[in-house]
Formats: structure tokens, C-alpha cells, sequence
């Protein structure tokens, strides 16, 4: 424990400690995960859903442009809007060990009663009115209770009071048959609620008494160790190894701001953005090359893959978000990803973007449900779901922030930029070049 305080981390002083890009990050993979589900409101394949979603999106198309244009984007955002959920996951880890990093005994701000209060504060009020609302809409809504045999909100369905309880208790990952019933998105959020308990208990005591590295070790053991006694589609549902993507983004953190030799080593020795993008390649080559060379393609297979291939992925944002907060932490350049991520749009999004996790899936059910009755289908349905479906989303659930998320966020999550507009620092220090 002496090592924690010896060492104890200079905390981030600029624009109140905030590194707003990180906001801006999660509004680009927000909106990618919005995007997957507009191509995903149509063409749902039933006989798969309950265990391993799976969707014949040509249901919906027929030939033409426009078509193979929505074709090339659901080959994309596929695997994009996926990914979104797992660079979350990374970010969290980056986040919540923020506090830790800047403490002086290696704890979380108010020990772990401090940390467990902020954590439900922050995570509860907005779930809980997110599964009332998708609820009533399940109830009160004529047709939403219903299979239609062609939409992704049959996944939802049906309602049974062990989902609603599982739910409620965030446990609904460790059931396949409710890990996605009533809104489909809410399984990220109990991995999430899942690894918050664990973190204190499993990996902060490596970080304090060792390093980054046994922490690291730690969440493979707990994280891998499932696989071999769950059945497959259980482990795959509880996703128990993003705890080792949440682990990479609080190492990321602490390699940022902590000051124990070895974290400033590889602070200032490894070059972190050719390192990232290495890891990038390598995960694109394990999951998309080496299969098919190998003739890996069978379900079951693919997601054993999963679990360690996702380690690459993970690994290569931490590499990114420590290069990003490197550059930050000078300034930010005015024509860069950086500022991008930095920029009042981005951020003011990312400031909501649980909002647009928690509710956008049940106001595009309702729109599709309501498109589809009137006739439209086809083409013109993800046209119209883009062109209404996707700022009504936005809209709609920035309301829902309003309401059930902004009033317990801690006042410096709150805050933009200092920067009065446009793609400007977030420091009022830094220049950029």
C-alpha cells in the first residue's frame, strides 16, 4: 500500500481536471450504435433472438442504388456499432480510475462507500426511468406488444415478469433468454454495473499493493476463467471478459497521470499511437483474416474467438486515449481528430450519450411500428428512419437527460469546453499548432 502513496499521481489541473475529447469519443460511438439499430429495425431473423440476435437485413431491400448503398452501410456499421459498445467499456475504465489516479492512498474519492454512492447516483435513475418507459411502451402502446416476425423490437418481446426482475436487478446478462428483452441495449449497461462492483474488489487492490500489469492479469483471471465451467452462450451473454477491456482503459489512465517510475516509463518511452495502431491491424487480421484462413466459421468457435480478440481491440484504444491525453495535456492542434473529439458538438452529445443509449432503441421500435402500419417499408423505410427517426431520437432522449440524467451528474461533468466555439482547445492554455 506504501507504493500507492509514495507515488501518489499529480491530478490533470486544466479546464477543471475534465478531458472533454473523452466525451467527445463516446458521442461518435453513440451515434454509431444509433445508426446500427435504424439498420437493424427491419429484417430481424426470429429463430435466433433470445440466445444470439441474428438478422437477415435483405428481407426489407430489393435491388437498386439506393439498396446496395443501405447494404454497404449495414456491412459496416455491423461491425462499428459493435465496437462502440466495447470502446465504452475501455472508456469507463479510463474514467472511473481518473479519481483514483489523482488520490493520494490510491482510493477512489470517499473510499469505496464514496465510490459505490457516486456510481448509483450516477447509473440508477436513468435505467430505472429508461425500463419503466420501455415498459408502459410495451404495454400501453397497441402493436408494441407484438411479434411481428420482422422487427428488431421483437427481440424485446416477450414481457415476463422474470425479465423485469432480472432487469431490475441487472443481472439479465446471466439469462440468454432475457439478456435482451424489453430494451435490447440495456445488457451493456449491467456488464457495466456488473464490473463497477467487481473493480474494487478484483483489480484495485493489484494497482494499489503492485502495478498496472497485475491488474491487468487479474481481470484475464477473472474474466477468462468462466469460459470453462459457463456454458458458452452464458459467457458470451455476461460478455465477463469486458472487464479486461475496462481494466486497459484504467491502465491507459494511470500510464497518463501516475507518477510511479515504471507508469512514467512507459508514459514517455513506448510511442503510443504507432503501438495502437499496430494492435488495430492485429485485431483486424484475428478476426477477419486468420478465420477464414483457418476455417474457423462456426458459431460457437467465433465467439470463444471473441473473448480474446477483443483484448486487441481494447488494447489498441488504450494506446490511443494515452497518446490523445499526451497531446492534451500540451494542447490541442486546431485541425486534428483531437479537436474533433473536442469540439462543442461533440461534447454537448457525449455529455447525454447514456441518454441516447438508455432510450433511442424504444422511440425507433415505435417509429418503425408506426412506419410500417401506414405502409411504408422497404427503401423509404430506413430513409424515413434516418431522416425523422434519427434527430427525433436525438432529440427526444436529450429531453430524457433533462429530466433523468442531468439533475445527478456531478456538476464538472456538466460543463463544455472553455473554449467559446468550434474545433478550439479544451484548454484555455494550449495554442495548438
Amino acid at each position: 500500500m506504501a507504493e500507492a502513496t509514495t507515488h501518489a499521481a499529480e491530478p490533470p489541473t486544466k479546464n477543471n481536471g475534465r478531458i472533454h475529447y473523452i466525451d467527445g469519443v463516446r458521442a461518435f460511438a453513440a451515434l454509431a450504435v444509433v445508426v446500427l439499430h435504424i439498420l437493424q429495425m427491419r429484417g430481424l431473423r426470429l429463430e435466433t433472438a433470445g440466445v444470439i440476435p441474428g438478422f437477415d437485413y435483405s428481407g426489407a431491400l430489393t435491388d437498386g442504388a439506393v439498396s446496395d448503398i443501405l447494404r454497404i452501410m449495414i456491412a459496416v456499421f455491423l461491425n462499428l456499432g459493435t465496437l462502440a459498445v466495447k470502446v465504452f467499456i475501455v472508456i469507463s475504465g479510463y474514467t472511473i480510475m481518473i479519481s483514483v489516479v489523482k488520490s493520494k492512498d490510491g482510493m477512489p474519492k470517499g473510499g469505496l462507500k464514496g465510490y459505490m454512492q457516486r456510481r448509483i447516483k450516477r447509473i440508477w435513475p436513468p435505467y430505472y426511468a429508461a425500463l419503466a418507459i420501455s415498459i408502459l411502451i410495451i404495454l400501453l402502446i397497441p402493436g408494441m406488444n407484438e411479434l411481428s416476425f420482422n422487427r428488431y423490437h421483437d427481440v424485446a418481446l416477450p414481457l415476463s415478469l422474470e425479465a423485469v426482475v432480472s432487469h431490475a436487478l441487472f443481472i439479465h446478462t446471466w439469462f440468454p433468454q432475457y439478456a435482451q428483452t424489453i430494451n435490447t441495449p440495456m445488457w451493456s449497461i449491467a456488464v457495466e454495473e456488473q464490473i463497477y462492483i467487481l473493480f474494487p474488489l478484483v483489480l484495485l487492490p493489484f494497482w494499489r499493493s503492485r502495478n498496472s500489469l497485475f491488474m491487468l492479469l487479474s481481470a484475464m483471471v477473472v474474466g477468462w476463467l468462466p469460459m470453462l465451467f459457463l456454458p458458452l452462450e452464458t459467457y458470451h451473454s455476461t460478455r465477463a471478459w469486458f472487464l479486461i477491456l475496462f481494466a486497459l482503459g484504467a491502465t491507459g489512465v494511470s500510464i497518463n497521470f501516475s507518477n510511479r517510475p515504471q507508469e512514467i516509463k512507459l508514459r514517455e518511452r513506448i510511442p503510443w499511437a504507432p503501438l495502437g495502431i499496430g494492435l488495430l491491424g492485429a485485431w483486424f487480421v484475428a478476426t477477419k483474416i486468420a478465420p477464414r484462413l483457418l476455417g474457423i466459421d462456426d458459431t460457437h468457435s467465433l465467439m470463444r474467438l471473441e473473448a480474446f480478440t477483443d483484448i486487441l481491440f481494447g488494447g489498441a484504444w488504450m494506446a490511443f486515449f494515452i497518446h490523445l491525453t499526451e497531446v492534451w495535456k500540451v494542447g490541442i492542434p486546431k485541425r486534428s481528430f483531437l479537436a474533433v473529439f473536442n469540439s462543442r458538438p461533440a461534447v454537448t452529445l457525449g455529455l447525454f450519450s447514456y441518454s441516447i443509449y438508455l432510450m433511442h432503441v424504444p422511440i425507433l421500435s415505435v417509429l418503425t411500428m408506426v412506419l410500417m402500419r401506414m405502409g411504408v417499408d422497404g427503401e423509404l423505410l430506413y430513409i424515413l428512419l434516418f431522416v425523422i427517426g434519427f434527430p427525433l431520437a436525438i432529440g427526444l432522449t436529450y429531453l430524457f437527460h433533462l429530466a433523468f440524467e442531468r439533475p445527478f451528474m456531478p456538476q464538472a461533468a456538466k460543463q463544455l469546453p472553455a473554449a467559446a466555439s468550434g474545433f478550439q482547445p479544451a484548454n484555455q492554455s494550449a495554442t495548438g499548432d
